[in-house]
Formats: C-alpha cells, structure tokens, sequence
C-alpha cells in the first residue's frame, strides 16, 4: 500500500495548477453572475419602487373621481327627471359643485373637475366645470365644451367624453397639451351609466409635471436615468427626445426596444439595446394607466464594478497560486486526488447538495476515510429526506402545507420567466368557521376543516391540495385537471351538497371557492393569477352570504 506522503508528492504540483484554474475560473464566472444579479435587482428595485409611487399617485387620482363619480350616481334622482326637468338638471348640477371643486382641491396636481351630461338629450353646455386659470391659481367655474360645435369623431376637442364612453369604463387618456394653461396634462374620466343608459362622464384633468418630475428625480449610477412612453413607444417624457415623438422616429435602432415596451414585459432580467451608438441595459414595468416606466443605464458603468472585481480576482488567484505551490511543496506534500474529491463533496454538503457519490476509491487511509464519508452522506440524506417529508405536510388534515405551497409557487414563477405554462389555482375557503368554533368548540371545527379537506381532495384527485391558511386551501391544476376543471368544480360542489344531506340543518358544511387561469399576457407573476383567484373566492363568499340572507328574508 502506497502511503498518502508519496502520494502527495508526485501529484501536488499538478493538483496545485488543477485547483488554481477551477477556482479561479469559478470565481470568475461566479463573480459575473452575482454582479449581473445585483445589478438587475437594483435596477428593478429602482424601478419598481418609482412606479409605485407613480402607481400610488394614479390611484389617488382614479379614487377622487370615483368618489365625485358615486356621489353622482347615488344622488341622481332618475334619468327621465335629466331628461324632461331642466329645472331638475340645474339643481342637480348645482349640488354637485361643491363635492366637485372639493375633491379636485384635495387631488395632486389637479387643474380641471368636470361633471357633463349626455349631449343627446340634455343641452349641449350641460353640466359643469371647474378650471384653474392658471397653475397656482384657484379653481373658477368655467362654461363648459359646447358639445354642439364638434363631432363625437373629434378626439382632440371631445374625445375626453366619447372615449371613456365608448370603451364603456374608466379611461386614462394619454397626455396631451393644453394651451390655456401651457401645460401637458393627462385626464381620467368614468362614463356614468343609469337605467341602461348613458348619463354622462366624471373627469379630472391633471397636471402631467407631477409624473414627470417624479420620472426626473431617478439617478442610477452616474448617468443613468429614468423615462416614460406610452404602450406604442411614444415619448411621455425624456430627457433627451421631444414630447409624444416616437422613439423609432429619433433613433431607428430602438426598434426592439420599442417591440419589448410594447409587449408590456417585465421581470427580473433586464433588456439591453443600443442608442446613439452607446450599449445600454434596461428595466421597465407597466403603470396602472398603460404607460412604460423604464429606468436605462449604459453597460460601460453598469460593467465598471465588475471588471474591478474580476481584476481583482485575477490579482489575487494569481499571487495565491504562487505561494501555494511554493509553501505547498516545501512544508506538506499531502494533496492527492481523493482528499481534493472529499472538499468538494463538503463544499456542496455545506451548500446543501446531498447527492454526492465519491469516485476515488484506493486501499488507504484516505479510501478508508471516503467509504465512512459517503456512508455518513447516505444517512444523512435519509434522515433529511424523513425531516422533509414532515415540513412540507399539514399536521391536521395530511395534504401540502404552506411550505410547500410556497415551493410550487417558486417552480411556476420560474416555469413563467421561461415560457408560458398551463395551470389555473383554485382558492376555498371554509365559511362561518369562526361561528362553528365559538358554538361548537374548535375540535369540532378541525373536524369540520378535515371533512372539508377530504372532499377537495375526493375532487381534485390528481392536483396537489395545500391547506395555506386555518381555514383556506389552495389547489394547483394542471394536466387533465387544468383542462377539465368546470366538470370539477360542478363535481365539488355536487359532494358538498351530498355531504350536508347527512347532517344536521346547522352544522352544514359551505366552502366559498374562486378560481383564475394563468394568461401569460397579464399576469406577470405568481402572485397576479393567486390574487385574482382569491379575489374570486372573496367574491363567491360574499355571494353566498347575499343568497342566505335573501333566502331568509323570503321565508
């Protein structure tokens, strides 16, 4: 039997030059990919965070007319009073003022409230509007558009009406230039709707600086920076390139750039595309009224920090390699094959990789050692196989916890970065659970959470089951499920009603339920197709309550 000394010092030199290219090229290759990491995540973190506030600041446009739009509906009297009664339609108007000009005084960057009628059967300066002479001014009535004087077709004078009605729902329009005020401005209106017919509008005129100041304010590394273009690519707002100029017009090569901002994508990877002869990378996300925020940075500051690293990497591998062949040969001679096999099983036991299977077997001590270590490897991996097995599983009904719920959830988002997967999720939740472990006691209600589990499984049978709450579960559906999944839901509503026909009047199960389809063309994360599926679900329980309700009050 050789001994591990002689082994060592035939093999060292050539171990020592084995290992300095492995971890050097490893340390290159990790060194790109971490700084390629943290460079979208900042710079989608950037983005992201900016068009939330853009996002939050939209809302709370969209809720002060929504509010004027309610308070409107709730207070008109008849769509026949509008129609016959024009002393009606005064006071009507008149009434509506002050809520008006109020809520326009507690809107950011409001300049313009409106509230106009239906040009068909009312005057055609019916309504009313409130403006602001100049921006920071005070809000004056003004007499509003006469309707008779353009055409429903004349989109620059009155397409703040006959769009949002048309598209029969809330409309942001796209910013355009008012000259009064010299000024761009964007507008949100709501089309109001009473006994099946149009009523009229509710708009809001805002001052578009707000968003663009905020667009402005972003500073990545140091030159990059922030813009806005609408879905087709036209400039909202740049620091370069005019106002609603396409950006294809400027610059030819933006074509992809133009395509993927179009698209409406956006994710953890960023998109790269050349301007003006300079390489560029950039992150963009979708705001709540269509517009493209995106957040651009040139690749040479974007690289900086890593080619500094990976200088400093080759510096450094290259010194220690040095003095590691040196110090190495003079002192131990003791690095052969199995002991560099041995490191880097530990290095991947560490990272928590278990499944190893060592190669190098040799009748020494170090074989010796082997054989115990990959023993140990066996159990251990048996051992966290069991632990697993109990981490991902609910102790109360037996399906997927949360946990693993979480898992699949991560194996999706991934499945949607790299295609556009089949699945739909299906949300339940137990109803009155509360009530039954107030009345009944909570052993009744896990009894009552088991019964329910077994009958989503009973109908679900090749889907996945995760109880992801006390009394909420979620069903992944793919494969035949996925296609099938109307006959499953017919089916489970069909075992609820067979099971409360063998128990008492009270202690009826009712399980509220909703479900979404993944579409790859809007929903951009897991998240999106969960939320509406839970939205539903809320939805179907908020059904169910109205039903019981009217059913007691008809009996």
């Amino acid at each position: 039997m050789k001994s591990i000394q002689t082994k060592f010092i035939i093999l060292i030199l050539s171990c020592i030059l084995i290992c300095s290219t492995v971890i050097g090229g490893a340390g290159i290759i990790n060194a790109e990919k971490v700084v390629d990491e943290d460079t979208a995540q900042m710079m989608n973190y950037s983005c992201s965070e900016k068009a939330g506030e853009m996002d939050a600041l939209l809302s709370r446009i969209e809720q002060s007319v929504k509010t004027l739009t309610d308070y409107t509906n709730e207070h008109l009297a008849g769509i026949e009073r509008l129609k016959n009664d024009s002393a009606y339609l005064d006071e009507f108007t008149k009434q509506l003022e002050s809520v008006a000009v109020n809520a326009a005084n507690n809107t950011e960057g409001a300049v313009a409230v409106y509230v106009r009628y239906n040009p068909d059967f009312t005057p055609p300066t019916s309504g009313l509007l409130w403006s602001k002479t100049n921006l920071n001014g005070s809000f004056q009535q003004l007499v509003p558009t006469d309707f008779s004087k353009y055409s429903s077709t004349d989109v620059e004078h009155v397409g703040w009406y006959y769009i949002p009605v048309k598209n029969g729902k809330a409309s942001w329009l796209a910013p355009y230039s008012n000259e009064n005020l010299n000024i761009q401005m964007i507008s949100y209106v709501i089309p109001i709707y009473k006994e099946n017919e149009t009523v009229g509008v509710v708009g809001m005129d805002i001052d578009f600086t707000v968003i663009k100041d905020m667009v402005n304010d972003v500073r990545i590394y140091d030159s990059g920076y922030a813009f806005l273009t609408d879905d087709k690519g036209n400039i909202m707002c740049h620091k370069t390139y005019p106002f609603e100029s396409p950006m294809v017009s400027v610059d030819k090569s933006l074509v992809q750039l133009v395509d993927e901002l179009k698209n409406g994508t956006s994710g953890s990877s960023l998109f790269s595309y050349e301007n003006d002869g300079v390489k560029k990378k950039m992150a963009f996300r979708t705001l709540r009224n269509g517009m493209r925020l995106a957040v651009t940075a040139p690749f040479s500051e974007i690289d900086k920090s890593k080619n500094q690293l990976l200088l400093q990497i080759l510096i450094s591998l290259a010194v220690i390699s040095t003095l590691a062949v040196f110090v190495t040969v003079l002192i131990t001679r003791r690095m052969v094959k199995p002991l560099k096999e041995l490191n880097t099983a530990a290095k991947k036991i560490a990272a928590g990789d278990l499944s190893i299977s060592l190669t190098q077997q040799t009748k020494d001590e170090v074989g010796a050692l082997s054989d115990s270590f990959q023993q140990t490897v066996n159990h251990l991996q048996k051992y966290i196989d069991y632990i697993n097995s109990l981490a991902y599983r609910d102790a109360l009904t037996g399906v997927k916890n949360k946990t693993a719920y979480k898992e699949t959830e991560r194996r999706l988002e991934e499945q949607m970065r790299q295609g556009h997967p089949e699945f739909a999720i299906v949300v339940l939740d137990i109803n009155d659970l509360k009530q039954v472990n107030d009345s009944f006691g909570h052993d009744f209600g896990d009894m009552l959470i088991i019964d329910a589990c077994k009958l989503i499984c009973k109908s679900f049978t090749h889907s996945p089951v995760y109880r992801v709450g006390g009394d909420e579960f979620a069903v992944i559906l793919e494969g035949s499920d996925y296609v099938n999944y109307k006959e499953l839901l017919e089916n489970f509503q069909a075992a609820i009603e067979e099971y409360n026909k063998h128990i008492n009047q009270e202690n009826h199960l009712s399980i509220a339920r909703g479900i979404a389809v993944y579409n790859s063309s809007t929903d951009l994360v897991f998240s999106n197709v969960f939320k509406r599926a839970d939205d539903a679900m809320y939805q179907n329980k908020a059904d169910m309550k109205w039903r019981c309700v009217r059913a007691d009050y008809d009996s």
